[in-house]
């Protein structure tokens, strides 16, 4: 790598905002509803964002339910998820995020032996939102994690390219 190529890439630039509706593509979102049968989606807005029946952080989560969410992508917001989720595990329920593959974290790290499921995603998701910028709004690629449910197979991966050729007939 050329000293002008390795120099931009140290210092590229990256837009990034504070606004946290950064949407789950709906091809991505039937992905995962036709691996877990999704009933709820936590971390929406109702009527703006939600890909199935809304539920909130604080709410109360039906006792054995599926649950979906895509937290903001801060450390605080996906460990309050994932302690949300671990409850609603131990009430026989089933939590789906999709997160960040930020797993040398230490918060990260912490959670990694409680999930029972992680599929690792190839490529990085393009959001949709009002705030999303080509490229994607991450600089980070996304896992999708399970919490509770029926033991499977604990770490895969699957590519997004082959996903959206799979689902985006579905979406339109």
């Amino acid at each position: 790598m050329s000293e002008n190529r390795a120099l931009a890439f140290v210092n590229r630039s990256h837009p990034h905002t504070m606004k946290d509706d950064f949407r789950t593509p709906k091809y991505l979102f039937h992905y995962i509803d036709s691996r877990f049968s999704i009933e709820y989606d936590g971390a929406c807005v109702e009527g703006i964002n939600n890909l199935a029946q809304p539920l909130r952080l604080e709410d109360e989560w039906p006792i054995g339910s599926t649950v979906y969410s895509n937290p903001p992508y801060d450390a605080d917001s996906i460990t309050k998820w994932f302690e949300k989720g671990e409850q609603h595990k131990a009430e026989g329920g089933v939590h789906i995020m999709l997160i960040p593959n930020k797993l040398s974290q230490v918060f990260m790290s912490e959670m990694l032996p409680k999930f029972d499921e992680i599929i690792f995603l190839g490529g990085r998701v393009n959001f949709d939102s009002p705030y999303a910028v080509k490229g994607g709004a991450s600089m980070s690629g996304s896992v999708i994690t399970r919490q509770g449910g029926i033991p499977a197979s604990k770490v895969h991966s699957v590519l997004l390219r082959d996903l959206k050729t799979r689902y985006q007939k579905v979406v339109q």
